[in-house]
């Protein structure tokens, strides 16, 4: 099943289940439907997988900026469709995305600059055009971002969603993002991470911090909400950082990993108001 389809279907069934949410899953609904509806068809990937080898073994991702090739008409077309559907599903920050959409028209927001600045992780340009349009770079970086991973999302998806096995770092192997979930999967529990951006999967080594890579057992932890079985929290008190974790052998495989990341907010919570955070490592370019 597409992976747009999942997230659909998944949200659909919390809303039965938790309708005091409701507002929350109907806007990522519509934002599901929104691109549902519209292809991606402004950006391909040149990479080469039999030249990532040396690259990979240093612990560097396969995609850089120059492995972007981005038709920038259609992308700042996409962009501004995206930026009116946000308005018209969300109750906040209306202004501001109005400010996204006259600059795109004006052909004074720099798309092609923005979307690579995503994927190098290199705020320095997303902040500048923001302060430019008088608006946060928070929303600038979202509105961006969520471009950028649906168009990689979509060539993950004609790459069959492969998962990488031989890839031990706690960011992407693909595009370097960090993970919005993790997942104990199968009957020994492997635990897998999962891309915030391009929702690649790849497996990892289950007692060690994503973040600081600490192996230390006894700083490693976890705890787990009263009532909530098929959830965890994974903290290590090295570094402070913390994961969410979904047991796909209670809740099944197969769930999309950034709803569940919606659906865990209160976790999140949790692990704030102990001081933990979700650890965000600078991956190597």
């Amino acid at each position: 099943m597409p992976l747009l389809d999942m997230k659909l279907k998944r949200l659909q069934d919390l809303r039965k289940r938790r309708p005091q949410f409701a507002e929350i899953y109907d806007f990522h609904s519509g934002l599901c439907t929104f691109l549902q509806q519209h292809p991606c068809q402004w950006l391909s990937v040149s990479a080469d997988l039999s030249q990532w080898e040396p690259r990979r073994k240093a612990g560097f991702p396969l995609l850089t900026g120059d492995a972007l090739q981005i038709k920038v008409e259609p992308a700042g077309k996409f962009i501004t469709t995206l930026a009116e559907q946000l308005i018209k599903l969300g109750q906040q920050g209306k202004d501001e995305l109005h400010r996204i959409v006259q600059a795109q028209k004006a052909e004074t927001l720099p798309i092609e600059k923005l979307l690579i600045a995503c994927l190098e992780k290199d705020r320095a340009p997303l902040e500048a055009c923001a302060t430019k349009l008088e608006i946060p770079s928070a929303l600038l970086e979202y509105v961006c971002s969520t471009s950028l991973g649906y168009g990689l999302q979509s060539w993950i998806e004609a790459q069959g969603r492969p998962v990488y096995s031989d890839w031990k770092e706690g960011y992407c192997p693909i595009c370097g993002g960090t993970p919005s979930m993790g997942e104990l999967a199968g009957d020994e529990g492997k635990k897998m991470l999962h891309c915030s951006i391009c929702a690649s999967d790849w497996s990892v080594t289950r007692l060690k911090c994503t973040y600081c890579g600490n192996e230390e057992t006894d700083s490693l932890e976890y705890f787990t909400a009263e009532g909530e079985a098929g959830y965890r929290v994974d903290i290590c008190r090295k570094c402070s950082g913390y994961l969410k974790v979904v047991d796909s052998r209670e809740l099944g495989a197969g769930l999309p990993m950034d709803v569940e990341d919606l659906n865990t907010l209160h976790l999140d919570l949790m692990a704030q108001k102990e001081g933990f955070v979700k650890g965000k490592r600078d991956r190597k370019a």
